[in-house]
């Protein structure tokens, strides 16, 4: 990753080194002036050049990790003094330079803990963007859970020991929040999980990840930088404060800094593949070739993922051969065509495509990721529509992509929670289904009408809370304080008012989701719960016929359009399993 607070041009430079150690199989870089280049012998034959990844790698498309120390603050009785460590030090010295008054006081208190922070900053990400804050206190604390913590803000950088001592680097990312604990996400209340977390949405970045392309061993020339950053932009463009410019931007013979353009934001790899797909060469008889080329890719199953990127990377006059894929009698042929036009703003892939996501779940996740690109009315009918699918995924994925659009729509509007929640009520003709997020945000999604408690309500849980029927319809909650004084409310039984009162008594995220579920799994809730019921990259196509025929989703069939080298994994089940783990078992999981 590029240090960040330097200039551009270091920046670039840096980048562009880091890709040069990705090239071993290539050969090194060659240097900046080269004696050996015969000046009499063009360094390209640009007819022989297909492709701008005949000629580049791509850099930036790796994940960094950040880190920091820091001091929670609000818990109840279950922090630690830490022991001398380079961690208390380190975080010693922070609370100095922000003049914390007696921080050595600050850290005997039981109420606080040290944790270590943690950030995984994925590829493209921009100055602004939040992200999930990985929270642990460390083993030789005596800490004994981090539940109710606070973090204030915290800064986060690249950290590394050397000679037993933390060094950082420039501030990455700041982070901050409530900590959501490990036994909530991950469904077991296992002492391990009382001392690891999360901070959902924690961190904010501060500087931006360059993406760039390196060019190879041999091929490095300005001419050749020249050429592909032409190539790129005559595809994609941007226009900023009325100016239209390219994506592209040649820094040096050797690198290429590349924006992100708007359609790819949430699709970064797909960005890079389709961008080493454009072709150089510009002569009309070439491109004719090469889309009749691609067109018999994209009518091929082994090939059509392959093909349909192509055709994607050649623009608007791929688009007939895309839509030719459309009636292919391959669903995999289809899918991918419409993908590909969905990038191409053609409304021709909405219908295929919402159909493959209320239908196929080998397609669901990238079906809702195309239809989040596309800008246009019909596209929000056709989400707004997923919304009453059977499937969860399906229902939330089109949630989440309607929310990305705009959090005012009518059909995705919510309120924010006393404790920074977001609680959402969505009209769905389908079974009533509660969802948890538990990635990127703290939010409960409640699809269906008056989802309610039902039957004579006596529910005891931890930490003095209690929810008793209090006549028809009527309840009563109570939270009992270590003083001895006591936080009421009173509220119907429908769902959306329990969360709310559970809010204005101080609880957190975290013991709103135990709560529910301990509801529902005392009888009181009788409808579908689900947490991050969210479509996935990581499953392999799977025809249709032989889905249904052998019952599973595990089987790959066409390896070229697994998106992950994970293990795949199966849609939820409609009868929602649980962690068997006598009085531990929380919340469910999905197989």
């Amino acid at each position: 990753m590029a240090p960040h607070g330097r200039s551009h041009t270091a920046r670039y430079l840096l980048l562009s080194l880091m890709i040069g150690g990705s090239l071993v199989t290539a050969g090194c870089i060659s240097p900046w002036t080269s004696k050996e280049v015969d000046e009499k012998q063009p360094s390209h034959e640009w007819d022989k050049v297909r492709m701008v990844g005949d000629l580049t790698v791509p850099g930036g498309l790796n994940t960094a990790v950040v880190k920091g120390v820091t001091l929670l603050t609000g818990l109840r009785g279950t922090g630690s003094d830490p022991p001398p460590s380079p961690a208390r030090d380190l975080l010693l010295n922070e609370m100095r330079v922000r003049e914390v008054d007696q921080p050595q006081m600050w850290m005997k208190n039981p109420n606080t803990a040290l944790v270590m922070a943690e950030a995984v900053i994925p590829p493209g990400a921009r100055k602004g963007d939040t992200i999930d804050v990985r929270i642990l206190a460390p083993a030789e604390t005596d800490t004994v859970s981090i539940e109710h913590g606070y973090a204030p803000e915290t800064r986060l950088s690249e950290m590394a020991f050397l000679g037993g001592r933390p060094r950082t680097g420039n501030v990455v990312a700041k982070a901050s929040g409530p900590v959501v604990l490990d036994s909530v996400v991950e469904g077991n209340s296992g002492k391990s999980n009382m001392t690891r977390g999360y901070i959902l949405g924690g961190a904010v970045m501060e500087e931006e990840r360059p993406l760039g392309l390196g060019l190879i061993e041999g091929q490095a020339s300005i001419a050749a930088s020249a050429n592909i950053g032409t190539a790129i932009n005559n595809r994609f463009y941007m226009y900023r404060n009325g100016s239209k410019q390219g994506v592209a931007t040649p820094k040096t013979d050797k690198f290429i800094a590349l924006d992100v353009h708007p359609l790819y934001e949430g699709n970064i790899n797909r960005y890079m593949r389709v961008i080493r797909f454009i072709p150089i060469a510009q002569g009309t008889q070439f491109r004719r070739r090469h889309i009749i080329e691609c067109e018999a890719e994209l009518l091929q199953e082994e090939t059509a993922q392959a093909g349909a990127l192509k055709l994607e990377a050649v623009g608007k006059e791929g688009i007939p051969s895309l839509k030719k894929g459309l009636s292919s009698n391959s669903e995999l042929v289809r899918f991918c065509s419409a993908e590909s036009l969905a990038f191409l703003s053609d409304p021709a892939c909405i219908e295929p495509l919402t159909e493959a996501a209320r239908t196929h779940n080998g397609f669901r996740y990238r079906a809702l990721v195309a239809l989040g690109s596309f800008d246009d009315l019909d596209v929000i009918d056709s989400l707004e529509g997923l919304l009453h699918a059977e499937s969860a995924e399906a229902r939330y994925g089109a949630f989440d992509q309607l929310k990305k659009r705009s959090a005012v729509l009518p059909s995705v509007a919510g309120d924010l929670l006393e404790n920074a929640v977001h609680m959402h009520l969505v009209r769905s003709a389908s079974t009533p289904l509660v969802h948890f997020r538990l990635k990127d945000r703290p939010e409960i999604v409640i699809f269906g009408n008056e989802v309610r408690l039902e039957g004579d309500v006596a529910y005891i849980g931890p930490e003095g809370l209690t929810i008793r029927s209090d006549g028809h319809r009527k309840l009563r909650i109570v939270r009992f304080q270590p003083d001895g004084s006591e936080l009421e409310q009173y509220c119907s039984s429908e769902l959306k008012d329990v969360i709310k009162s559970l809010a204005t008594i101080d609880c957190g995220y975290g013991e709103i989701v135990r709560t529910v579920f301990a509801l529902r799994n005392e009888g009181y809730l009788n409808v579908r719960v689900e947490v991050n019921a969210m479509p996935r990259p990581d499953r392999k196509y799977v025809r249709t016929e032989e889905l249904e025929a052998s019952d599973s989703t595990e089987e790959s069939v066409t390896e070229n359009f697994t998106q992950s080298e994970e293990i795949p994994q199966p849609e939820e089940s409609a009868d929602v399993k649980t962690y068997a783990d006598g009085d531990d078992a929380l919340i469910p999981t999905f197989d």
